[in-house]
This record gives C-alpha cells, structure tokens and sequence, in this order.
C-alpha cells in the first residue's frame, strides 16, 4: 500500500507506461519562456530517456504511486501540495534541480529581508520541511556555488547529499543560433547596454537603468 497520509481528488492524468523519469515542475516552455523552463526544456531534449512532464499541481498520490518505478526530478514546485513531501520522501526515488531558495517563502532570502527586514525561514516548518525534501532525494542540482553555500549554510546536513553546481543549461539550438549571429555580425562594432525589463524584483531592472544614468551609459530596455 502506498504510504499516503491524506486521500485526494482523482486525476484524469496517466503516466505513459514506457517512461523512465518524470519531471515535475510549475511551468515549462509550452507555458512561460523564463530560465528555469528554459534550463528544463534543455535537459529534457538532451536526455536518452523517456521523459514525462508533469505540473506540479497535478501530482496527487495516485500519480505517486503510478511512478513509484520511476525516477522523478523535481524542479520548481510551488503549486504542488506540500503534504505530499513525507509520501515523496518514504516512497519515490527523486533528484531535485534547485532553481532559487525555496525555504524561504519568497523564494529569496534577500528579496525577504529587503521586504520585511530580516528572513528566518529556514527555522521555521516550510524551511524544514523544504530541507527534509531535499535531504531525501538521492541527489541535488544547483544553479551556483553561492547558492549551494546559502543553503549548507542554514542546512549542513544536506552536505552528506550527492550535490553538483549544474549552472543554467542551453540547448545545442540555442548555441547553434548564437554561432550563426556571430558570424553574421562579426564586422558589426557592438555599443551601449541591454537591460531586462521586468516587473520582478529579483531581476533588478530599476537599479540597472540607475546604474546606466548614474554613468552616462547608453542603454536600450528588452
């Protein structure tokens, strides 16, 4: 019997019998283009195995126990049930590619103390239970080494995991067309300043477009 600790609504989802992993995220490139989706995406396309997409809000206990054969990879997770996390743990065997902080409730510890002054999240119960799930996966994904640091840092123990700094990853396409616009524009003399527009704090678009004024930099908002 699958170790569930609560019932939940029956799914219309099925996991395809001939798949070896299922990734579970909140969106991939079929929903939003942002780095996380786009590092997914580029996995996936370059794995030998049969892969099966899953979002985050549609895993329920019966998918669980669909794939307890399988192996799962979880990326960003935040529109799944956090009650699932003890059944996860005692059943599945899972990896987790960490794409920001999730111990924390803004997913930034800094954004955190920006807003609120200070952040002691990973003592509280969505810390733990964020470091519980990660101390049950058989192995961990990072985005950097400060990132890694920031977490071994409020949660040592997760140093005993089989950890590797995975960075953000592109696809052969990806590099293919960067290539074919260098050669392109090899003779084009590059000036002034790129700066990402957006609403998200975490992107830092204001202080970018301060930075440029402060120095008199010519710059183009994308």
């Amino acid at each position: 019997m699958f170790n569930s600790p609560f019932m939940e609504a029956e799914t219309n989802n099925n996991i395809p019998s001939d798949t070896d992993i299922i990734f579970v995220s909140d969106f991939f490139v079929e929903d939003i283009l942002g780095g996380a989706e786009l590092t997914t995406e580029a996995l996936i396309e370059s794995s030998p195995f049969k892969v099966y997409k899953l979002h985050s809000r549609d895993v329920t206990s019966e998918l669980l126990e669909q794939g307890l054969d399988k192996h799962w990879i979880f990326g960003n997770f935040a529109h799944m049930s956090l009650q699932l996390i003890p059944s996860i743990v005692a059943n599945l065997n899972y990896s987790i590619v960490e794409y920001d902080y999730k111990f924390c409730k803004y997913r930034s510890p800094q954004k955190h103390i920006n807003k609120e002054g200070t952040c002691t999240c990973h003592n509280d119960m969505h810390g733990k239970m964020i470091s519980a799930f990660m101390y049950g996966s058989k192995s961990l994904w990072w985005m950097s080494e400060a990132q890694q640091s920031i977490y071994l840092e409020h949660f040592p123990f997760l140093a005993e995991k089989d950890g590797t700094v995975l960075s953000s990853v592109f696809s052969e396409k990806f590099f293919s067309a960067i290539d074919h616009l260098t050669q392109q524009n090899q003779d084009i003399e590059r000036e002034g300043y790129l700066v990402l527009g957006s609403t998200s704090w975490v992107k830092g678009t204001d202080d970018a477009i301060q930075h440029c004024v402060n120095n008199d930099l010519e710059y183009e908002i994308i």
